[in-house]
């Protein structure tokens, strides 16, 4: 059986079938989009206060029971694979997303490849910050832009997240952070 016949998509009845053992991929912004969907089917079901998640890409509905944000941790990129928050964001009615090369990547040579791919030159990213959290309306969004500022590096990022209003926070290898928007106070060097 083809990889495409394993599953069947029946849109306008809601259902999807499967025929034969498969896996699915939620890479690129795939998992920001779910975060979205789930969102929606939380608010279609009538609830107003609600984390939805898928791997890290987060949405927030309104705040908490107490009436307190949501608190979302932006995780110290590390890529001896120890689990550490670099900061703690409080999150109300909106997404965050962050983009990565310290836990998916490989060393050839002594060279860091990453595992995300720069379109404009089809090889993995070499000199990438070490990840780009943004905030956005939607999940979906700021899956992509964090996706695209980490291929644009900190330096045309952070003029790009400027240009388009966007809460991005870049953290380099040295440790060095920058931000723009609502991440903007959180500069060190």
């Amino acid at each position: 059986m083809r990889a495409a016949d394993a599953l069947t998509l029946n849109p306008a009845a809601g259902l999807a079938r499967k025929a034969a053992p498969l896996t699915l991929d939620l890479s690129g912004i795939a998992k920001g989009y779910g975060v979205d969907r789930l969102a929606e089917t939380a608010l279609g079901h009538g609830l107003t206060r609600a984390l939805c998640s898928i791997d890290g890409e987060v949405r927030a509905l309104g705040r908490r029971a107490d009436d307190s944000p949501w608190c979302v941790g932006i995780d110290a990129p590390d890529a001896g694979h120890r689990r550490g928050s670099h900061s703690i964001l409080m999150l109300e009615d909106g997404a965050v997303a962050t983009s990565g090369d310290y836990r998916h990547f490989v060393e050839v040579r002594g060279t860091r490849l990453s595992h995300t791919i720069n379109p404009l030159t089809q090889a993995p990213l070499l000199e990438a910050p070490a990840s780009v959290t943004v905030m956005a309306q939607s999940c979906m969004m700021a899956d992509a832009m964090a996706t695209a500022l980490m291929v644009f590096g900190p330096d045309r990022g952070r003029v790009l997240a400027e240009a388009q209003g966007l809460s991005a926070l870049f953290i380099r290898r040295d440790g060095t952070v920058t931000g723009t928007g609502h991440f903007s106070e959180t500069e060190t060097a």
